[in-house]
């Protein structure tokens, strides 16, 4: 077994000195605190992987310490890969074209028509020309006792490029002095390859790339996100994309914007429902025709999955000969593939040393050796059943690094992912990539974890590209576009989650305040003042049942009403699944900010993520202090918006959520406290806490000290257009938002602008004097939050996409591997 620190005599190798300094000079504290920063750093940016099943995102798993290669090593590696991109896509070609591989007896039929990733609706017409089949490869090395090896080749989707660039941003915080005085080479000139390659040489003004992707929910979401803003490409569904006049079009607000290439990251066969998978609505209907018309490029080709067979093993040192006329560079993993009756004799003999897998990515792999005599002849069977459906490998055994566990720094097997993309007129490869700590050394799965940053030491070369086999199939460069309407509808939440966190979290801050007042001093009038913040909680968050089977025992100190209402605060404040409790709220606004992440500043996810430490942290007995750190957040990603984001229509609806839910929590506010007010000190108290919920208590005390009352308090949270916290403010700043997007401005704006220049708020603000409520107050609140509730549905009927259908989704095949 190959020790990539030490060698045979275990001496450490001069590459890893540095490293190994580290770990000699921190000790198992060090080496702790450095694990724990990692996971900081990574909650910090925000860093996930979904993994199939999970209900939520998960932290991104990375061991800080890397796996270190020297440059003239890499070289090797570098042309090895290189070629191997070279190989399948020039396979791939082929076997969508002529087939000339098989043919000429190279490559078994059965091998490609029995593999379902080979689509026979992507075959090229006769005298077609070729196309770009492969953009984007990865390979999965690990290297063995004799030296490197393929362990498994990524054609069809790759992933992990983007999380190798969250890996170095994070370690090399982590290792900063280590980091800068290495010589490691940069992974940034690889995603400038990448937009290169898109570019094509062509105009980017008149071009559009998107990428296609599954969705939030998706596995790598995460990685998905950061590829289209290190690309500048937009991030879309299916549902976004449309077929019409043999063009692929997205939907944009107000317009159909014409696209060029699509640069994937769902596998093929959810791609299209009506050449490909029929229960498919991921992808988009017409997407094979309007390829084969040569409208769009599909990057990869839909066709790429049938190289990820490892049944092509055996064969490709003879393909490589024929097709490229070169020996194979990277030997890949000894294989045998059972279709061939030889080969399945081989194994049949040596099933105790060998692992059986199903050429379909996906399946399971069984270890011989682990087999029961009967175990052992029901496998044998199943492969006789279907020989070429089955694959056998020799496990190899990896090289070990030093990673960090609980117990201190261990040697783990390692392995490595490449990654290679078209570019100009070569082949460009990450220098770096991927690595990681794999449970098992055959990685057909998806990415591995923990992940490792990979350290390429020593000057680059001058880049020695190889040919890129038709030039005249290069693609396109983005160019901007418009929000597609799924972008709009989940910015537009997000604008009116973040302003729900920040309303709830200040009216949670008076209510618990006013409750430990009472409990300190349980007066009369505080116990009425009390009663009416309480119900007005309930009415303005709308949970239910809420205070009111509780509000009999508010004013005792007996242990039932205090705890029941602890009780009730502790749910409003933590609760993610109740709706109207500022758990809920912070939740949702996170779900909204992962599904449009690929459009916000990397210091959302800073803020983000220390809110939910101290949402998970809040209790009643500290919870002034709790929310004061949750309002610190709130306001942070508030001034991020504000300050970081473009004025573009995406920007508009996202300000337009905050303005309709900061006027609906005003309007919601001052009804449930105001129209059926207490009279006496405890009305007094009940404005002092509005004032404060509302954040306008130093004004209001400014402005209108001496003159007590209801109607110099609406004035100022109901006309004022220069109160940011007032209706007539947000009214204000929605006609303007509105009037930047297409349509025309909503009757329920206008309905709800005339519904307060009309008002005369001394006589709304005056008393029955039967009743002592205020039935006027009501009625013009009543009615504006109407105006409010019908102005949210119309923005949503002007602006955002139908709710689509069902979505027939399973993340072990949909999501790119």
């Amino acid at each position: 077994m190959h020790d990539e620190m030490r060698d045979g005599t275990g001496a450490v190798r001069p590459l890893w000195a540095g490293l190994a300094g580290v770990l000699d000079g921190a000790g198992p504290d060090g080496l702790a605190a450095r694990r724990a920063d990692t996971r900081r750093l990574l909650a910090d940016d925000g860093v996930a992987y979904h993994p199939p099943g999970a209900e939520t995102e998960q932290l991104w798993e990375l061991d800080p310490l890397p796996l270190i290669i020297d440059g003239a090593e890499w070289a090797g590696l570098e042309r090895g890969v290189a070629q191997r991109a070279e190989l399948f896509d020039r396979l791939l070609r082929d076997l969508y074209g002529p087939r000339s591989v098989i043919t000429r007896g190279l490559l078994p039929v059965e091998v490609v028509d029995g593999h379902p990733g080979y689509l026979h609706a992507w075959r090229r017409p006769a005298g077609a020309p070729a196309r770009r089949e492969l953009f984007l490869s990865a390979v999965d090395l690990g290297r063995s006792p004799d030296g490197w090896v393929v362990l498994d080749d990524r054609v069809q989707a790759p992933s992990g490029a983007g999380y190798a660039m969250a890996n170095r941003r994070v370690v090399a915080r982590v290792l900063s002095a280590l980091h800068r005085r290495s010589g490691i080479r940069r992974l940034g000139p690889f995603f400038e390859a990448m937009r290169t390659g898109l570019r094509g040489g062509r105009d980017p003004e008149d071009q559009r790339v998107v990428l296609l992707n599954p969705g939030p929910d998706s596995e790598t979401a995460y990685e998905q996100a950061l590829l289209s803003a290190l690309l500048g490409v937009p991030l879309v569904l299916g549902s976004e994309l449309t077929v019409r006049e043999g063009r692929l079009w997205q939907h944009t607000l107000g317009r159909l914007d014409p696209v060029d290439v699509v640069l994937r990251r769902l596998d093929a066969e959810w791609c299209d429902p009506l050449d490909l998978r029929p229960d498919s609505r991921l992808g988009v209907p017409g997407l094979v025709e309007t390829a084969r018309l040569g409208t769009v490029s599909v990057l990869n080709g839909l066709g790429a999955g049938v190289a990820e067979n490892p049944g092509l093993v055996p064969f490709l040192p003879a393909l490589c000969r024929a097709l490229l006329g070169e020996e194979l560079l990277l030997p890949g993993t000894p294989t045998w593939w059972c279709g061939d009756p030889r080969a399945f004799a081989h194994v049949r003999a040596r099933l105790d040393e060998l692992v059986l897998t199903p050429v379909v990515r996906g399946g399971q792999a069984v270890r011989g050796a682990g087999l029961s005599g009967a175990q052992r002849e029901d496998l044998l069977a199943r492969i006789a059943a279907e020989p070429h459906a089955w694959a056998a490998q020799r496990e190899p055994v990896l090289s070990t690094a030093p990673t960090i566990t609980d117990a201190g720094a261990a040697d783990r097997p390692v392995a490595l992912r490449t990654f290679t993309v078209a570019s100009g007129t070569g082949w460009e490869v990450l220098d770096g990539g991927l690595g990681s700590v794999p449970a098992g050394t055959l990685l057909r799965d998806g990415v591995a974890t923990p992940a490792k940053d990979v350290w390429v030491v020593g000057e680059r070369a001058e880049p020695t590209g190889r040919p890129v086999f038709g030039t005249d199939e290069a693609v396109p460069a983005p160019a901007p576009g418009g929000v597609s309407p799924r972008v709009a509808e989940d910015l537009f939440w997000l604008g009116r989650y973040s302003e729900r966190a920040e309303d709830t979290a200040r009216l949670l801050r008076a209510v618990t305040d006013r409750w430990a007042d009472f409990q300190s001093t349980p007066d009369p009038a505080g116990a009425n003042a009390l009663r009416a913040l309480l119900t007005a909680t309930t009415a303005t968050t709308r949970t239910a049942p809420g205070f009111g089977p509780l509000l009999a025992d508010a004013h005792r100190v007996a242990p039932d009403g205090p705890a029941a209402i602890s009780a009730e605060l502790r749910s409003l404040l933590r609760d993610r699944d109740r709706a109207g409790t500022l758990g809920f709220a912070v939740h949702r606004l996170t779900r909204a900010a992962q599904a449009v992440r690929e459009l916000l500043s990397t210091d959302t996810w800073l803020v983000l993520g220390r809110l939910d430490a101290v949402l998970a942290d809040i209790t009643t007995e500290d919870a002034s202090d709790g929310l004061n750190r949750v309002l610190e957040a709130l306001l942070a990603l508030a001034g991020i918006a504000a300050e970081s984001l473009v004025r573009d229509a995406g920007w508009r609806l996202l300000d337009a959520g905050r303005r309709i839910e900061r006027a609906q929590h005003v309007v919601a506010l001052l009804g449930a406290t105001l129209c059926d007010a207490p009279r006496g000190t405890a009305d007094r108290l009940v404005v002092e806490s509005v004032t404060i919920a509302a954040e306008s208590v130093i004004t209001h005390r400014r402005r209108n000290a001496g003159r007590p009352g209801v109607a110099p308090l609406l004035a100022l949270l109901l006309t004022d257009g220069e109160n940011p916290r007032a209706v007539a403010y947000q009214l204000a700043r929605l006609t303007d938002d509105l009037a930047h997007l297409p349509g025309t401005v909503p009757e329920a704006l206008d309905a709800a602008v005339r519904a307060l220049a009309e008002a005369d708020l001394v006589a709304v603000a005056a008393r029955d004097s039967a009743s002592g409520t205020r039935p006027a107050l009501r009625a013009l609140l009543t009615g504006l939050g109407a105006d409010l509730d019908r102005l949210a549905d119309e923005i949503a009927a002007a602006h955002f996409a139908p709710a689509p259908g069902p979505r027939p989704y399973d993340p072990l095949v949909a999501v790119a591997s």
